[in-house]
């Protein structure tokens, strides 16, 4: 059977009209999603990308951090082993101190002098002595100033004695002169800077007073 279809053609065109729009609003929902999604997927990679960036930061100021720890780690311990050598050369200064003290006393005895007392206390040098005349002790003095475990070299007393038996030329008659010096030790051979500053000079020019200083004479 045969079926023919006599719709008018206004009905027909206004039967396409509706589908065109039904299609252009499906389009535009579907243009509008999408100009919604793409946007909101560009912005989670961007995030991602940015979350990732840091994460990697995060981890670079974890890695500086732990090499700052061990820097300072490291400068504690130099610094403690610095104290230490410190105090080893200390002890070793005060171990071999006396040593050379004594090596720079006798280096500074003349040939006409002797010394025949040397007391230590708190750093303060005694030393008690003849020698022939005062030039001698002068130099003595001198040569005492110019080594450095000696400083602050005074002269304290110096007076005539005629020396006893058994003493260097004690039988010969000739009257020697007794003298008693003081001075500051130095045992790390610092010259007294390390402790005192600057080296003062010693007093009445390094040298005994030519009569004045003489008792009993």
């Amino acid at each position: 059977m045969i079926r023919i279809n006599l719709l008018p053609l206004k009905e027909v065109r206004r039967a396409l009209d509706r589908r065109r729009q039904v299609s252009i609003a499906l389009l535009s929902l579907a243009m509008a999603a999408l100009a919604m999604v793409v946007p909101f997927v560009i912005q989670s990679m961007e995030m991602s990308r940015l979350e990732r960036e840091i994460d990697a930061l995060n981890a670079e100021v974890a890695r500086l951090n732990q090499q700052a720890r061990e820097v300072r780690e490291l400068e504690r311990k130099r610094a403690d082993l610095r104290a230490k050598l410190k105090v080893i050369t200390d002890l070793q200064s005060r171990r071999v101190g006396p040593v050379r003290m004594l090596e720079d006393l006798s280096g500074a005895t003349p040939e006409k002098l002797w010394i025949v007392d040397f007391t230590d206390s708190g750093g303060q040098a005694t030393i008690t002595g003849m020698a022939l005349d005062n030039q001698t002790i002068a130099t003595f003095m001198r040569q005492l100033q110019n080594s450095k475990y000696f400083y602050d070299v005074d002269l304290v007393e110096a007076t005539e004695n005629v020396p006893a038996r058994g003493t260097p030329e004690g039988q010969s008659g000739i009257v020697f002169k007794k003298f008693v010096v003081k001075a500051r030790l130095d045992y790390t051979g610092a010259d007294g800077k390390s402790a005192a500053g600057p080296e003062p000079a010693p007093k009445n020019g390094g040298a005994p007073p030519a009569g004045g200083g003489e008792h009993g004479a």
